[in-house]
């Protein structure tokens, strides 16, 4: 495992002027469009909110709308999340469920989760420390201890202000390897998933990939994803093609998402997750293209309550 993470081999040699182009080129490319917004209420960018408006702005607009709903699969990765800083940091762990739950007591920007969790019928709950266990039996079978010499870093926050802290770009990474580089690379980016591969996990790699390089100077030489149910990790060598590839893409989606923050409509963009959008019942695109009709009570006003029903099974086959 972390023979696959550090390698043995040469790291690529740090080109002094990539960060300062790549800001040069976000800088210019939203200074034009940030007129509407308030200097006190910067538009804050994620990799949840840049994969939401680049698929759906109205989608975007529609989940916003009210609190985030807790799952549990939502419970299960945040969980899965602490059992494995727990790991990284203590090497052990002598009830993975227990310790996680009071990890993210403790840290307090949880509280959703932890409510949910001791709301949870005691089948359920047994079901879901049964799951967790597994999750840190693979995490502590695929991951020794990680030296102190190479700085393990778990949960680090990067925040990376544009255009005098307009625009926010954040994260938070789940686990860095490597102390800050010096001529050559020497960090190495991992992301924790206790669900199934997606597509978007490796944008948001290159995302967490393009803020290291803002904010220290030097792109990180590696990035992976570690899936704690089978204990494979994804890994990819970073190159300059790749951090140039997603800064277009994050401009791409910073742009509308200033753009509403501005106040301007969010456009739909009808596509095959649409049945399971929480906005479908205000969304005409979205229900065409579900193949459904949620009924309405009279005309759809702004703030007016909906009928909802749940959309019918749609086939979400080469969604990715």
């Amino acid at each position: 495992m972390l023979d696959r993470l550090r390698g043995d081999g040469e790291r690529p040699v740090v080109d002094p002027g990539l960060a300062g182009g790549l800001r040069d080129w976000l800088e210019v490319g939203l200074a034009e469009r940030l007129g509407p917004l308030s200097d006190d209420r910067p538009v804050r960018v994620t990799k949840e909110r840049l994969n939401q408006v680049l698929v759906c702005e109205a989608h975007l607009a529609a989940s916003q709308e009210g609190p985030r709903p807790v799952t549990m699969e939502l419970a299960r990765g945040s969980l899965v999340d602490a059992a494995f800083r727990h790991w990284i940091t203590v090497g052990r762990s002598d009830d993975p469920f227990v310790d996680a739950l009071a990890a993210l007591d403790v840290a307090g920007d949880q509280a959703d989760v932890v409510a949910f969790v001791e709301g949870l019928h005691a089948s359920e709950r047994a079901q879901l420390a049964a799951d967790v266990a597994h999750h840190a039996h693979s995490i502590a079978s695929g991951w020794p201890l990680v030296s102190h010499r190479w700085l393990p870093r778990t949960q680090e926050r990067i925040e990376v202000p544009l255009v005098g802290g307009r625009v926010i770009l954040t994260a938070v990474v789940d686990l860095l390897l490597g102390a800050p580089a010096g001529e050559r690379a020497s960090v190495c980016l991992v992301e924790v998933k206790s669900g199934a591969r997606r597509l978007e996990h490796r944008s948001d790699l290159l995302y967490y990939a393009l803020l290291e390089t803002l904010r220290t100077g030097a792109p990180p030489f590696k990035v992976a994803t570690y899936y704690t149910a089978s204990g494979d990790i994804d890994d990819e060598a970073v190159t300059e093609d790749l951090i140039t590839g997603v800064l277009v893409r994050v401009l791409e989606g910073t742009v509308r998402l200033v753009r509403l923050a501005g106040g301007a409509a969010p456009v739909p963009s009808p596509n095959p997750l649409c049945a399971w959008c929480v906005g479908l019942p205000r969304c005409l695109p979205g229900q065409g293209r579900a193949g459904t009709s949620i009924p309405r009570r009279g005309r759809l006003e702004d703030g007016e309550e909906s009928a909802h029903r749940a959309p019918p099974a749609v086939s979400v086959r080469g969604a990715g």
